[in-house]
């Protein structure tokens, strides 16, 4: 996805569980933003890996700022919501 000719892309999460920073790609992507996942989430081994290093989240540099705010602010909606309470506003 990266080109090689371009910028280097820039971390903008690093995350000890690859299915933790394959939400933050998608959250990425449904917003257009162009990301990439380094680390073990992309090993083909079934193994919890984390002990191995981190999952980083890249995006272009132009973009980090957006990608940051992104995250900050679904942080913030998950810290605001009720216990119990699902992203949907429903009770679990």
């Amino acid at each position: 996805m990266k080109d090689s000719e371009s910028e280097e892309w820039v971390e903008v999460a690093a995350v000890a569980l690859g299915e933790e920073a394959s939400l933050i790609a998608g959250l990425f992507r449904s917003e257009d933003i162009p990301c990439e996942v380094e680390g073990p989430s992309a090993s083909p081994w079934p193994e919890n890996l984390r002990s191995f290093g981190l999952s980083r989240v890249l995006v272009p540099p132009e973009r980090a700022q957006e990608a940051r705010a992104l995250l900050a602010e679904r942080e913030r909606e998950y810290r605001q919501r009720p216990p119990g309470e699902t992203s949907e506003g429903e009770p679990e």
